[in-house]
């Protein structure tokens, strides 16, 4: 049952990045329980963890102001079932733009909540990884 459990979290994962890719702000809301009062996300560019309000404009913000260019990949994910209804995924997320010549990797940390016999996500967390040079 955990392997099918962790190949529902990763079909997510990758359709986050197509959500991602094609600018499908819908299918990134259809993702995230974001109706939960237990819906958080947290960003290194944000004071506080956020909620719903602040998630849906930076959904709207993405919409308008996303270059058709940029893509998005997960790599080096680990996904761990907690429990039947909780589980979490550790990834690296590369994000590119050819337009820009710009590779931004961060950190992310996202948590499942099972509800309903559908995972989605209750809790974000990016972090850029600083460049060492």
């Amino acid at each position: 049952m955990n392997e099918e459990e962790k190949s529902n979290i990763l079909e997510i994962l990758d359709m986050y990045v197509h959500a991602f890719e094609t600018n499908d702000t819908d299918l990134m809301k259809r993702l995230h329980w974001v109706d939960d009062p237990r819906f958080t996300g947290i960003e290194d560019y944000i004071p506080e963890p956020f909620g719903r309000k602040t998630f849906c404009e930076l959904i709207n913000w993405i919409e308008t102001n996303q270059k058709q260019e940029e893509t998005m990949r997960f790599y080096n994910t680990n996904v761990y079932i907690l429990t039947p209804d909780v589980a979490y995924a550790v990834t690296l997320q590369e994000i590119s733009s050819p337009e820009d010549k710009t590779v931004q990797t961060s950190r992310v940390t996202l948590i499942f909540l099972k509800n309903m016999d559908q995972w989605k996500i209750i809790h974000g967390h990016s972090s850029p990884l600083l460049q060492y040079g």
